[in-house]
């Protein structure tokens, strides 16, 4: 569970730089994480302005900026060790990304709607936040391809209430818990109109709610619900069917400065060898196993 401590330490503005030597103790995804900035604060030169596009000013800075926003596990999550405060999928790919253009990632942990303007006004390149490409977002970035599709949603109720909590409308009137800003609250709103929506910073948050009975269900993706039924043994997969995600909602994509066709083609390019290769996936099988670990909720 994200603790306050952590995001304070956020707020601080701190930039930290992570020798290589540091980065190889990340557990739990494979790859280092060569810089980590706070929102606002760049810790290299800006790239010089001979550069005719972005693609080109990346390559002659040697690094990438991308911003993220580490409370949506597992594509980017707070780590408890000061060092190395953010892991996930999001940053392995981007790590990938940027190694692919000769560049380093340089990693800006803001709030999603704090990533939504940086890209906009430019002051990252690129934008890696789990995010699904709706139609007001782009009007402020060039979305990627697609390289995650969600899997089947479903929701997690307390073994106590499985046999009454079968159906979506059984749900009426009842409390359920599904994190701000993602899929899951999307789904809440659109297919639970009669519940009470309980949104939280986290998926651990939501399923703390659900433990200690301030919820009655917890919309999750399969994978994880399952595995924090297993991790709970009071806790249970309902048999009410949700939809799937809506169909503009074709996937997860990243968010690149508008205008900027060279580099969107040539991060499309490594997206297309990322899923090819299945690596995306890999990847966020390690980050759940990791956030996992490290966000175990508690009474």
């Amino acid at each position: 569970m994200r603790k306050k401590g952590n995001r304070d330490m956020r707020k601080n503005r701190r930039v930290v730089c992570l020798a290589a030597a540091a980065a190889v103790l990340l557990s739990g995804c494979s790859g280092r994480v060569p810089w980590v900035s706070a929102a606002g604060e760049s810790v290299k030169e800006e790239a010089p302005d001979t550069a005719e596009n972005r693609l080109e000013a990346v390559r002659q800075s040697g690094m990438l900026r991308i911003g993220i926003s580490a409370d949506y596990a597992p594509f980017a999550f707070e780590l408890p060790d000061e060092a190395l405060p953010y892991a996930g999928a999001d940053l392995e790919l981007g790590r990938y990304i940027a190694e692919e253009l000769g560049a380093e990632a340089e990693f800006v942990e803001m709030g999603f709607d704090d990533c939504m303007a940086a890209v906009a006004e430019g002051s990252v390149d690129l934008v890696l936040l789990g995010m699904l490409p709706k139609a007001d977002r782009h009007t402020v970035m060039d979305y990627t391809d697609v390289y995650y599709e969600p899997g089947r949603q479903v929701i997690i109720v307390k073994n106590a209430q499985e046999e009454k909590l079968r159906e979506p409308a059984d749900f009426e009137g009842k409390t359920v818990a599904a994190q701000y800003g993602s899929l899951q609250a999307q789904l809440l709103a659109e297919q639970f109109p009669g519940s009470y929506p309980e949104l939280t910073d986290n998926a651990a948050d939501a399923v703390l709610a659900l433990r200690q009975g301030r919820a009655d269900g917890v919309i999750l993706e399969e994978v994880q619900a399952q595995k924090f039924a297993e991790e709970y043994p009071e806790l249970a997969v309902s048999r009410a069917a949700l939809d799937g995600p809506p169909k503009e909602s074709v996937g997860v994509v990243g968010g690149v400065v508008k205008g900027e066709p060279e580099l969107l083609q040539e991060i499309n390019g490594i997206l297309k060898k990322v899923t090819e290769e299945g690596r995306y996936l890999e990847w966020l099988d390690g980050a759940n196993e990791q956030a996992m670990s490290l966000s175990r909720p508690t009474r």
